[in-house]
């Protein structure tokens, strides 16, 4: 039996069928990538219990997204910080707890990056083109482009895809405290990209989307631990 795989979606207004629909949404290479790592990909929304849900996973992937709630780790709203969903917030944390508290195999990215470490203690910047020494961090609003990023030998991520990887940047926000997780990746400008947390045997979670970025060998460990 292939591991059942959550991966977390979005609701956002879009036309479809009808004008202004409330549309459950997920770029079709997250559910690729895990299908075509030899698992199964179960799209999830906000359902209730989270334990529920958990409970019936071999494994979970919180995906990007839009902006976290910035009162999380204890800040006020940035004026660049305008797609906030408070019920997502509260359900994705609810799911991420509940794997750390499993030892459910979990991969966060980018959006669930940014919470992961959040709630493990730690703050985000939020807006990198307006904060010193990040400005040119890379692209945002809709655009993309690439950056390298050094991973620490040692890290669980760093026996997956080596000293060095291509990873991408479309975001405006960045971790510069991830808590208490081990950083184990950063840009040439400092910023955290990628953090473990040691005691789980299998957490990752990245600034990039390995997703988009062709990085299969994280999806495939992700399917390899969840299927013990």
């Amino acid at each position: 039996m292939r591991p059942l795989i959550g991966i977390t979606t979005s609701v956002n207004m879009r036309d479809y069928e009808t004008q202004d629909q409330s549309v459950v949404m997920i770029p079709e290479n997250y559910p690729k990538a895990v299908k075509e790592a030899g698992g199964i990909p179960l799209l999830i929304s906000e359902c209730g219990d989270p334990n529920e849900l958990l409970d019936i996973l071999d494994g979970l992937i919180i995906s990007g997204g839009r902006d976290i709630n910035p009162r999380i780790y204890g800040e006020e709203l940035h004026e660049k910080t305008t797609d906030i969903d408070n019920q997502q917030d509260q359900w994705e944390v609810s799911l991420i707890e509940g794997a750390i508290d499993r030892d459910l195999p979990l991969l966060c990215v980018c959006r669930g990056h940014q919470l992961l470490c959040a709630i493990r203690g730690g703050k985000l910047f939020q807006h990198l083109p307006t904060t010193k020494g990040f400005e040119n961090h890379g692209e945002t609003g809709g655009k993309w482009s690439n950056h390298k990023i050094q991973l620490i030998p040692g890290s669980l991520i760093y026996d997956i895809l080596g000293e060095e990887v291509i990873g991408n940047s479309g975001h405006h926000q960045g971790v510069f405290d991830a808590g208490d997780l081990n950083v184990v990746g950063r840009t040439t400008d400092g910023l955290i990209e990628a953090v473990e947390l040691q005691s789980c045997r299998f957490l990752i979670s990245v600034q990039w989307h390995p997703e988009m970025c062709g990085h299969k060998e994280i999806f495939e460990r992700l399917i390899a631990v969840s299927s013990d």
